[in-house]
């Protein structure tokens, strides 16, 4: 296949939908212990810590999010609950609840099932809820009325925040959330009849709008749409503003006209790594890692999309790494993740994370090069597929929405739109009998031998469930073949290698491999498109584009021999 590569790679499918169902009850009773956990710590007079609120406020607003996406008459007492929770965090945790009267609020009558979407700035991009009061604190409010418009799911909790945090500055303020619809792109905002009349309501108080959410995204799109949804309704512009997370290029952003849409609008950004561990001293995220690890000859470096990695830090004698892995549930997910590798000798153990950040040993040793593979590389990475395959089983426990095929749909749209070809044959297996939480980045770059030679997987913990695909519920096949790929194995090596994770496992992964050679290739080569085109004109671009073309290559020479293709 010889067609001109296109370089502009926005229309990739890389970020999967991150929705997931889960039981009502399970997140009532979640929640119940968290505020029981507040009694027991006010009745022996503990101060209450600020992971604990943290975890608590994040369950009370997910739990909001979901009931008003499910049109549920209990989202209007959890509204409640969660504005408790957001007053607690705001008074430095000295202020003492009434856990029965916040008991009162939990919702009665709950749906059997709910979807929970991830708010993505608690769980990947280190951002506290705490950076949006300080955000309220000095947002201009002409007059003594604020609305504060909430864009779900991330923006139900800070709009929480953002409303306590007004309260405390003596602005009489309220808050409603909404839930923008349609392409990423192109999203669209339409008010219920109810809105319509809260906004009739707040505009005769000469209310300052606060739209809160925490984008822009790669088209500023949401934020958008509410902001000309808000004139729609008859919202002078000049009184919308836009509380977000980050300072946006304006012309980086897709939405239709976006610099000219945006520039009518007044709008603060959050201080960026404004909480950090006293420990996190020296900045190596943002692939500024690869200066420590693998010197300072770019050429060697292997490719990253830097805007994506997630905030870390070396500690001032380079002892210890710290980096952010999630705020309440998703950091402590995944330390429990970090524990079980560690005590299999798999990965450095980790210390208890605190504030979203995790802390692990800085270990001394060598990153690993393709150029290293050999037997003992191959069969410990055997070794460790096996073993996450039987122990990573139960880090699913949320399951997917009815009739999830994202994963076969993310192959097909990308083969389409890379190579102008269908598909006409099963991905079924793609689906996988056996789901895992695989590691997902099997690079060699991921790999550290140690002074003492043990092999070390660095960074096994978060991948497998982050919003890229494959998600969390994916076979084991995904990680074999990324270790194909990723190490450029020869059929020899490869043979090794599977045939030692056979004997490991039991498991005979031949009869699905193809497919998730494929597959995996395919998801590389968008990935690595859409992050060369989101870096346009910086240094990274061009390593983006070489691994965009290694990946290429591979999906172009797998694609007729899956007997995937449709026939002319």
């Amino acid at each position: 296949m010889a067609e001109k590569i296109q370089t502009n790679g926005r229309n990739m499918y890389v970020f999967r939908d991150g929705r997931h169902r889960v039981l009502g009850a399970t997140l009532v009773r979640e929640l119940a212990e968290r505020i029981q956990g507040l009694a027991t710590r006010s009745e022996l007079f503990n101060p209450i810590s600020s992971d604990f609120m943290v975890d608590a406020l994040l369950r009370a607003g997910e739990l909001e999010c979901a009931l008003r996406d499910a049109g549920s008459a209990e989202a209007g007492r959890m509204e409640c609950l969660t504005d408790q929770f957001a007053k607690l965090l705001l008074a430095a945790c000295c202020s003492r609840p009434d856990p029965l009267e916040m008991l009162d609020l939990l919702p009665r009558e709950i749906p059997a099932e709910l979807q929970l979407s991830p708010p993505e700035g608690f769980a990947y991009y280190s951002l506290h809820p705490l950076d949006f009061a300080d955000l309220a604190a000095g947002a201009e409010i002409s007059g003594g009325y604020a609305a504060v418009v909430g864009i779900r799911s991330i923006g139900t909790t800070l709009s929480a925040v953002v409303l306590a945090a007004l309260h405390k500055r003596g602005v009489h303020a309220e808050r409603m959330t909404v839930r923008p619809t349609g392409h990423p792109y192109r999203r669209h905002t339409g008010f219920s009849p109810e809105q319509l009349r809260w906004i009739a309501e707040q505009r005769a108080l000469q209310a300052d709008f606060l739209v809160v959410d925490e984008g822009p995204g790669m088209s500023g799109s949401s934020l958008l749409s509410v902001g000309e949804a808000l004139l729609g309704a008859g919202v002078p512009r000049a009184r919308i503003q836009f509380l977000c997370s980050r300072q946006p290029d304006l012309h980086s952003l897709c939405a239709e006209n976006a610099a000219r849409r945006w520039s009518g609008f007044r709008f603060r950004a959050a201080q960026a790594a404004s909480r950090l561990p006293e420990d996190a001293q020296i900045y190596i995220g943002g692939g500024y890692w690869r200066y420590e690890l693998l010197g300072e000859d770019p050429a060697a470096w292997p490719a990253s999309w830097s805007q994506m990695e997630k905030m870390k830090f070396l500690s001032a004698d380079r002892r210890r790494l710290i980096k952010f892995e999630g705020l309440g549930r998703f950091g402590e997910e995944i330390y429990r993740r970090a524990v079980v590798l560690g005590d299999a000798g798999f990965a450095p153990p980790p210390a208890k994370p605190a504030n979203g950040f995790g802390c692990y040993p800085f270990l001394d040793g060598t990153i690993l090069t393709p150029a290293d593979v050999d037997r003992e590389v191959l069969e410990r990475m055997a070794e460790y597929c096996a073993f996450r395959r039987c122990a990573f089983a139960e880090f699913s426990p949320r399951y997917p929405l009815p009739g999830d095929d994202s994963l076969q749909t993310m192959v097909r749209f990308n083969l389409m739109e890379e190579f102008g070809v269908d598909v006409h044959g099963s991905l079924s297996s793609l689906a996988g009998d056996n789901p895992v939480l695989v590691d997902g980045r099997m690079l060699p770059h991921k790999w550290l031998r140690t002074r003492e030679g043990r092999l070390i997987k660095c960074d096994g913990t978060a991948h497998g469930d982050d919003h890229f695909f494959p998600g969390p519920a994916t076979d084991i096949a995904w990680d074999l073949a990324g270790v194909i790929v990723e190490w450029n194995l020869a059929n020899d090596h490869a043979r090794v290698f599977l045939e030692h994770y056979r004997v490991m496992s039991g498991d005979d992964p031949h009869p699905r491999l193809a497919t998730f050679l494929l597959a995996y290739a395919i998801f590389r080569c968008a990935y690595c498109k859409m992050a060369a085109t989101a870096m346009a004109g910086s240094e990274e671009e061009p390593r983006l584009l070489n691994a965009y073309r290694y990946y290429r290559e591979l999906a172009a020479t797998w694609l007729p021999q899956s007997e995937l293709l449709a026939a002319d």
